[in-house]
């Protein structure tokens, strides 16, 4: 991967990730190992969105969101930057759904909507692979512009204290502790192969992009440290412990033990 430090514009590097590294984007999320995320999102998507709603969906993948919310009824704009992605949505799709698939930037999809013509915006990826401040602000901007009153922005950032924990213990040689990429006095990451956050930091940078965050949720908790166990669950256990998650992802005792937030914003 280190070729891609080389790589200077956030649009450059991202089709690269994508296209050169992590070339199986639907196995990740859609996999036995990573369950917790998808279903928390879905679950507050189900809660947040009205029926038949138009959803602009930024950074869409390979469908993880986009599919179920077309299934549900939804009107879906799905925006990804990486071809290999959106052919597969596509040919997920099949027919009957209200779906349009776009291979596109994030930040030019919101320049070409008017303005209040969404029901609702998700940003479920994007704010990983904007490198800089500006250009986070600036699709962070565009989102509220093109949200209907009354409408939701979903917006999903890494939580850079996790990714040392994680790092550290989800593996057999426990040295990212010692030898890891980040500050061992403001243990701030290096934001490679990702951009990541501090909670604080994504709560300033909602607030100057003139967002009003109603919720702020744990997506996944120890999921991705312990995946191992979380994929030995019975679907019982597996239920039980979703449910428990819910019950937990929003206290904010629990907001640190995560490795991906997702916050909703009117």
């Amino acid at each position: 991967m280190e070729h891609l430090r080389q790589i200077k514009g956030s649009l450059d590097r991202t089709r690269a990730v994508y296209e050169e590294v992590f070339t199986r984007e639907q196995d990740r999320i859609t996999g036995e190992g990573l369950w917790l995320e998808r279903l928390t999102t879905l679950h507050v998507l189900g809660q947040e969105l009205q029926p038949s709603s138009s959803v602009l969906d930024l950074g869409c993948g390979t469908g993880v969101y986009a599919l179920p919310l077309a299934q549900a009824g939804h009107q879906v704009r799905a925006v990804d930057l990486v071809p290999h992605h959106i052919e597969q949505l596509k040919e997920q799709a099949g027919h009957g759904l209200s779906l349009q698939a776009i291979c596109q930037d994030a930040q030019s999809a919101v320049d070409e909507l008017a303005d209040y013509s969404m029901d609702a915006v998700l940003c479920l990826g994007p704010m990983y692979h904007l490198r800089s401040l500006e250009e986070r602000l600036a699709l962070l901007r565009g989102c509220k512009r093109v949200l209907k009153p009354g409408g939701r922005i979903f917006v999903s950032f890494i939580n850079n204290d996790w990714v040392i924990a994680t790092m550290t213990l989800d593996t057999e040689d426990p040295g990212y502790i010692t030898e890891g990429d980040y500050d061992p006095g403001s243990f701030r990451c290096e934001d490679f192969p990702f951009v990541f956050h501090t909670l604080s930091q994504a709560d300033e940078e909602m607030a100057q992009a003139g967002l009003s965050v109603r919720r702020r949720i744990n997506a996944d908790g120890l999921n991705e440290m312990l995946r191992e166990k979380f994929m030995a669950f019975s679907e019982e256990q597996r239920g039980a412990w979703f449910r428990f998650h819910l019950y937990t992802c929003e206290q904010p005792c629990h907001l640190g033990a995560c490795n991906h937030w997702l916050f909703v914003c009117g």
